[in-house]
């Protein structure tokens, strides 16, 4: 099973549409148009999946950049971004570090006696 991604296509194509544009080059399992959650309005996107790897690589290389109603639509495998992960990074150092206590310092205002608290000003 192949799964297709299909994007740049008219937002008045339907998934019925989309299909019969895919089985030119094989069996078509499924097809998914991506809409907007509230207005139902298709997102230009969607998904094919294809059971014969052989049949979706010939649709691959036919669709893509092809137009449909001059539009240009964009063909490529919809698990590409698996495939194309980053090497793992390598662990990071463990550095130990001692907290040492706080010491504060009383800090005193202009006026202030060190000892006590400071003298109310009077009005």
């Amino acid at each position: 099973m192949v799964k297709l991604f299909a994007g740049g296509f008219p937002r008045d194509l339907e998934e019925i549409e989309l299909k019969d544009i895919f089985e030119q080059f094989g069996t078509v399992d499924s097809v998914n148009i991506v809409r907007d959650k509230h207005t139902g309005i298709s997102r230009r996107f969607g998904f094919v999946n294809m059971p014969n790897e052989e049949e979706a690589s010939i649709a691959l290389q036919s669709l893509h950049e092809a137009s449909i109603d001059q539009d240009v639509i964009s063909v490529t495998y919809a698990d590409d971004r698996k495939k194309e992960k980053p090497a793992p990074k390598p662990a990071a150092r463990k550095i130990e570090y001692k907290a040492r206590p706080k010491v504060y310092q009383k800090v005193t205002r202009p006026g202030e006696r060190v000892g006590g608290k400071r003298p109310r000003k009077r009005i």
